[in-house]
């Protein structure tokens, strides 16, 4: 059995046995195709290789430039970086982002938060409000505002320091209709998570609800999610980044 599956997999990585690409660990990533059980590999693989990253991300149609490399302080500046001008959502002024950044965006846009919307209200996102991307400063955890919040004087950079993340903060549907991360998450500051079965089944407002699908859906796409329940410094947005550790909060 062991055997078979070594000469399978060699036969797939040497190209002798052909299968289709989605089902193919060496294929590349495609980033229109719907996302399965190797979707994840697949990212990891273009988020390590900058050439495969940048291949990848000409598939999105974004709109975008590339940004010379450039160190801007100590810890900051970004490498393999793009200047993001349009997406297939609105998403205001331009951002600075490291090419895995901006490939997670697209594939959370089009793979998690659209189908969050289209499930909840019948209805496609057509706006993204962000909080920033690129800024040389250091990590804030919020001192004082809970009991295991360390203090935010502590010299460690934040992943916004190498354009490696991203906040959110609310989003327009087609019609007009806005969701926003500091109004309509939870119900009274309590969320459902889906990922967490035990917890009280509490109803959820439409609204809260697709942004908790929208939450949990990246985590697939980003190492690194943090959301209004991680704490408060995080009340009115959501922050995605990558380069640092897996965690979903």
């Amino acid at each position: 059995m062991l055997g078979g599956i070594v000469a399978s997999s060699y036969g797939v990585y040497t190209g002798r046995l052909m299968v289709p690409e989605r089902f193919n660990p060496w294929a590349p990533l495609d980033v229109m195709a719907p996302p399965n059980f190797l979707t994840d590999y697949k990212m990891s693989r273009a988020r390590a290789n900058p050439t495969a990253c940048m291949s990848a991300l000409r598939q999105t149609g974004m709109t975008y430039d590339l940004v010379p490399d450039r160190a801007t302080g100590l810890g900051c500046g970004f490498s393999n970086a793009v200047r993001l001008r349009a997406a297939n959502v609105r998403i205001g002024p331009p951002l600075t982002l490291s090419c895995p950044m901006a490939l997670g965006f697209f594939m959370w846009e089009k793979h998690a938060l659209q189908p969050a919307a289209e499930h909840t209200f019948g209805k496609r996102v057509v706006a993204v409000e962000h909080l920033g991307s690129y800024a040389c400063r250091n990590v804030n955890r919020g001192e004082g505002l809970g009991p295991n919040a360390p203090d935010t004087a502590n010299g460690q950079r934040s992943r916004h320091a190498t354009a490696d993340a991203l906040d959110i903060a609310a989003f327009t549907l087609e019609g007009g209709q806005r969701i926003s991360v500091l109004k309509d998450w939870g119900n009274g500051g309590v969320v459902v998570s889906s990922q967490a079965p035990q917890a009280p089944q509490i109803p959820q407002l439409p609204q809260a609800q697709m942004l908790v699908d929208a939450h949990e859906g990246a985590c697939r796409f980003f190492p690194g999610v943090l959301g209004p329940d991680y704490n408060a410094v995080h009340r009115d947005h959501f922050h995605f980044e990558t380069g640092g550790y897996r965690m979903c909060r």
